[in-house]
């Protein structure tokens, strides 16, 4: 196994044990971004959910980033990068300033971001959000380094998939708690009358 592999291999065992031993969503999309900079060396990643009702990515994770970058202003899934969420496939962007995708390119000028590579998140066929690694100079990845990060989003999308069950699954029993209670509570009532 090449030294590559073997950080790649490391990386994504470091994320299956994240998500094989946390609830905490927030840890899992943070190890995610971690990883995937740290293994492939770049400046900085992101992940982002797609809300479809605005038509927005909101961030949910991020790493290496200015304040200033993530104010930029609302980013529109139709407006930034569209062909990762309509195609559902990687877009290697290897640099940016050939490249008329970017909704925001003087705000990735100015963060010092020349090349990216942008995942689309998918569970069971639906899009949910995307991963996206910046690098400080111009990089064409190769096919390995987008298979390794295609990974870590899928194992993104199961564990974003896992946590918004489980925030369903709690609310709906504290629902029906609340809906026992009320029903115990009412049985009182009418034994009393």
């Amino acid at each position: 196994m090449k030294a590559h592999e073997r950080q790649y291999f490391r990386a994504f065992v470091n994320v299956i044990q994240a998500i094989s031993s946390t609830l905490d969503l927030q840890e899992v999309l943070d190890r995610i971004v971690a990883n995937a900079v740290e293994v492939l060396e770049l400046k900085a990643g992101i992940i982002s959910l797609w809300n479809k009702h605005e038509n927005r990515l909101e961030v949910v994770s991020h790493l290496n980033l200015s304040q200033e970058f993530l104010d930029k202003g609302p980013v529109y899934a139709d407006r930034s990068i569209p062909r990762a969420l309509t195609t559902k496939k990687p877009v290697v962007i290897p640099n940016i300033e050939y490249d008329d995708q970017l909704q925001y390119p003087e705000a990735c000028k100015k963060e010092g971001i020349q090349a990216l590579l942008s995942i689309p998140m998918i569970f069971k066929d639906e899009i949910i959000g995307v991963l996206r690694l910046y690098d400080d100079k111009i990089r064409q990845f190769s096919e390995e380094d987008v298979e390794f990060v295609t990974a870590l989003a899928e194992q993104g999308g199961v564990a974003i998939k896992n946590a918004l069950f489980m925030d369903q699954l709690k609310k709906d029993h504290a629902q029906e708690m609340d809906d026992l209670a009320k029903w115990f509570s009412d049985m009182a009532h009418s034994a009393r009358e």
